[in-house]
């Protein structure tokens, strides 16, 4: 699995899909799309949100979390593709307990995703980081790390 971890400034994931590293995270139409799940249900993730349709076929361990990179505002979903809005900070996947933890004792998104994989088997730091910053405004550019 992985972690994805979301400060209200920055939205940080591991590159680990248990068999490869690749990224977790995309920009798709002013928004950041982290996936946590099987790596080859990623895709179908990504065209149910720029070509709307059916919801994808999700196992039931799969997460998506959805950052509006210009306002900040955050969503979540679950492998019905349910929706709940919500605040930062935020972190899913399997080590998104030891995220928040890390974020609610005053840590950012970079570092809780760090956290993660030092104590959660499924989160590894070997494939990097993928990370955006929100930018608000209307000439607001992402930033990729």
């Amino acid at each position: 699995m992985t972690t994805i971890a979301y400060d209200g400034t920055s939205i940080v994931a591991d590159r680990y899909w248990r068999t490869c590293y690749g990224d977790k995270l995309s920009e798709v139409g002013g928004k950041y799309i982290g996936f946590t799940g099987p790596a080859h249900l990623y895709q179908q993730v990504l065209d149910y949100f720029t070509s709307g349709g059916d919801p994808p076929d999700l196992d039931t361990d799969a997460e998506v979390i959805v950052v509006d990179a210009r306002t900040g505002e955050v969503w979540l979903y679950d492998h019905e593709m349910d929706q709940l809005k919500t605040e930062a900070p935020v972190a899913i996947g399997n080590g998104y307990q030891i995220a928040m933890g890390y974020m609610f004792g005053g840590g950012n998104a970079e570092g809780a995703v760090k956290a993660a994989a030092v104590l959660d088997p499924h989160t590894k730091m070997d494939g990097g980081i993928t990370e955006y910053k929100v930018k608000r405004g209307k000439d607001a550019k992402s930033v990729r790390r």
